[in-house]
């Protein structure tokens, strides 16, 4: 059965740790088999609500959060500055990796996160995700740092430009791209 105070202090553990990121990815793998546990644990964000990041864990060097990712939601190109571990315990994620280029991004690999599977994603990732799904996709995410504070980068989706993470204009971003995918 899923503990959240142990699964914070095992990430606690590892996040100094030179294969931290690795140790993490396994026991993410581990843990998101059993979604009835973390759904136990955990509060999912409220229907109709952009993506919401119940923050389960925040220090300097780890941060620990349960997303919501509402039906159809999509974001544009973004990155985050440290490693990521992304476990989906309900629904699915998908992907579009990205690296640069001199024509600005382009689309190296996509992969779908299915319910009960976990991703590592490397500090110089460079990633877009959706929620193929009309219905929410619920996952764990572990950033080897404060992610909600670190210094990143987004893309304007129209322009493609990379510009500093700002959080309001992100926002605004993932409402329209959302709207754009939503079947009506």
């Amino acid at each position: 059965m899923f503990d959240l105070q142990d699964f914070i202090g095992s990430c606690k553990h590892f996040v100094g740790a030179p294969d931290g990121a690795k140790q993490v990815l396994d026991l993410m793998s581990g843990v998101v088999a059993d979604a009835e546990g973390i759904k136990s644990a955990v509060v999912p964000g409220a229907p109709g609500q952009a993506i919401f990041d119940l923050v389960l864990f925040r220090s300097s060097d780890l941060l620990v959060l349960n997303a919501t990712v509402p039906p159809h939601f999509a974001t544009p190109s973004h990155n985050h500055g440290m490693w990521a571990v992304i476990g989906i315990y309900e629904g699915q994620e998908n992907n579009t990796f990205y690296r640069r280029s001199g024509k600005g991004l382009e689309v190296v690999n996509r992969r779908e996160i299915r319910a009960g599977e976990a991703v590592l994603l490397g500090s110089e990732v460079i990633h877009a995700i959706e929620n193929p799904f009309g219905f929410n996709t619920l996952g764990l995410h572990v950033y080897g740092g404060d992610v909600l504070a670190a210094k990143r980068s987004m893309w304007n989706p129209s322009s493609h430009e990379e510009l500093p993470y700002e959080h309001r204009q992100m926002s605004k971003w993932c409402v329209e791209l959302t709207k754009s995918r939503s079947v009506v």
